[in-house]
């Protein structure tokens, strides 16, 4: 019987598909992704919300749950989900720890790949997010919000597109320094090698030149601020060989980086236990920031 060929490290093509299926190692998907529904909702129904274009597009908005003093600092938030589209609008769960722990908190919205490749591809999502970023720097006394201390949270794929975000060269988007003062990335991918190699590509379209500027890991250099990479011990290895590989890349060179293993979480746990605030993952995420 034929061996299966290996086609990245030591997984064969199978092996590789199923380590970027997240459905695979999350036997509770649903019902995590219930919880964070049903949070979002009751954060909606407790909090006062308000919607502020970015953009020219109905993608370009950004959800903002004020926090009750002004110049607080600003959290913003970017969401996972194979950078698809996410019909379930449950990017405000953990918007109570935030606000309650004194930061304003932002949830970004921004345009999703087709399922299949077509017009919309990842620069698109990136660029949008960026110009979210440079829009906070411009408005965010607007609502009460501290431009000087904009905090990055990303989780899954928007882990990966906010790992994009700290590596942005910001002197080319008019922004003389860099606006992020903190990133936290949880769950994220920082090499798009594999996920490029594995069944992700049917949708996930990009040339050779377009995989290594959104492969943040080949770009540590660029990254200034303090960084929280986390993952949880139930996800999937591969998951986990990516955040540790990318910690290990930023204290290689010089960068201030903490790597963060949370015991018994899969990959949608530790997104949603940041809705509690005396979570490992919350509590983390206030002190990195340093909010009380």
């Amino acid at each position: 019987m034929p061996v299966a060929e290996k086609v990245f490290l030591d997984y064969t093509q199978e092996e590789l598909d199923r380590a970027y299926d997240q459905a695979a190692w999350v036997p509770n998907i649903d019902d995590m992704r219930a919880l964070t529904q049903s949070l979002s909702a009751e954060v909606r129904e407790q909090l006062v919300h308000v919607e502020r274009r970015y953009g020219i597009t109905a993608d370009e908005t950004l959800e903002i749950l004020p926090a009750a003093r002004e110049g607080a600092p600003v959290v913003l938030f970017i969401h996972g989900g194979r950078w698809l589209a996410q019909p379930h609008n449950a990017f405000v769960h953990f918007a109570g720890t935030i606000v309650g722990a004194g930061a304003h908190y932002v949830a970004a919205r921004f345009a999703s790949l087709p399922p299949t490749p077509g017009r919309i591809r990842m620069p698109l999502l990136i660029d949008q997010l960026r110009r979210a970023v440079f829009w906070l720097q411009r408005h965010a006394p607007e609502f009460g919000g501290d431009p000087a201390q904009i905090h990055l949270i990303g989780h899954s794929s928007g882990a990966h597109l906010a790992s994009v975000l700290l590596t942005t060269r910001w002197i080319e988007y008019d922004l003389p320094t860099d606006p992020i003062r903190t990133g936290i990335l949880i769950s994220g991918m920082y090499d798009l090698r594999p996920v490029l190699l594995s069944a992700r590509s049917r949708y996930v379209e990009l040339s050779a030149a377009e995989e290594d500027e959104y492969s943040a890991i080949r770009h540590v250099d660029r990254i200034t601020c303090p960084v929280l990479v986390a993952h949880g011990t139930d996800e999937s290895p591969e998951f986990q060989r990516q955040a540790r590989d990318f910690a290990a890349a930023l204290e290689r060179t010089g960068r201030p980086v903490r790597l963060l293993t949370v015991p018994g979480c899969n990959h949608f746990e530790i997104n949603a236990s940041l809705g509690d605030r005396t979570s490992p993952m919350a509590q983390a995420a206030l002190a990195h920031m340093g909010l009380g």
